[in-house]
């Protein structure tokens, strides 16, 4: 009983760490999020500057992004 006790406690603490192992952060800089903008909306820059200005874009890169003409 102590021996699957033992085992489950470990399989709980992999899968744990594999958890926080997927959720790492991913470093990008400004050109590379207005080169995916253009991959994604393609090449109309008034679809790429409301995208990289939107609040959501904003939320997940914890920072917001402002253009100016």
């Amino acid at each position: 009983m102590r021996n699957a006790m033992h085992r489950t406690g470990q399989k709980l603490r992999l899968l744990k760490r594999r958890a926080v192992a997927g959720g790492r952060k991913v470093h990008t800089n400004l050109g590379e999020l207005v080169a995916a903008a253009f991959d994604t909306v393609g090449n109309e820059v008034k679809d790429v500057a409301k995208l990289l200005a939107s609040p959501e874009l904003g939320r997940a890169a914890k920072s917001r992004i402002v253009l100016v003409q």
